[in-house]
């Protein structure tokens, strides 16, 4: 069984800190996998924060918001793709 290191002043099983966790914070319940999961991060990356997703982050104004849904509302039969790749660079 894995051991959790330095949960508070002990090291901790993988089950006792689920344990602990579900105790102390019942409506938002935490699985054993998910624990794993959190301890392998931390194991290979030294911190449990999400690694930045690789591309390009897409954010749009309400200017080319409105301009996709016009062409929507315009062109009801087109291929979402189509409409995607003519919105790229609004």
């Amino acid at each position: 069984m894995y051991k959790i290191e330095r949960c508070g002043d002990k090291t901790r099983t993988q089950k006792q800190v689920c344990e602990i966790f579900n105790t102390k914070y019942p409506d938002r319940r935490i699985s054993m996998f998910a624990v794993s999961r959190i301890e392998n991060k931390f194991r290979e990356f030294g911190n449990v924060t999400d690694i930045p997703k690789s591309g390009r982050k897409r954010i749009l104004d309400d200017e080319q918001k409105l301009d996709i849904l016009l062409d929507i509302q315009d062109n009801r039969h087109r291929p979402t793709r189509q409409v995607a790749a003519d919105n790229d660079g609004t």
